[in-house]
């Protein structure tokens, strides 16, 4: 399972799934479902390689804190940190997403082991 900074299963994300599969077509799709009034994405928007990733869509993860916060503290995702769950997690994540449920998961067996 490929595990974002966040949590999140990166091999879930339709984003990242269309990426890694090389499929326009879906990314294509994706920047047209994603996009609003106010907000419209493209088909180079919608490219992802997960957080760790040197490339990352810079309107859908460009400014991320969980990302810059993990990349800084060369954690391989949040579960691994000292401060988890720090203020960060709490102001993006809810109490019960799948992504911190995951995290806690992580960090149980983190701590187990390490």
């Amino acid at each position: 399972m490929a595990l974002a900074y966040c949590g999140l299963n990166c091999d879930e994300c339709q984003i990242y799934l269309a990426s890694i599969n090389e499929n326009t077509n879906e990314q294509l799709r994706l920047a047209k479902e994603y996009s609003t009034d106010t907000c419209k994405f493209t088909k180079e928007d919608m490219f992802c390689l997960g957080c760790h990733s040197e490339k990352v869509s810079e309107k859908m993860c460009g400014d991320c804190e969980i990302r810059e916060c993990g990349t800084k503290r060369s954690c391989g995702n949040c579960a691994e940190c000292d401060d988890f769950p720090c203020l960060i997690l709490k102001k993006y994540l809810g109490e019960n997403s799948d992504s911190l449920n995951n995290l806690k998961q992580l960090a149980t067996e983190f701590r187990k082991t390490g």
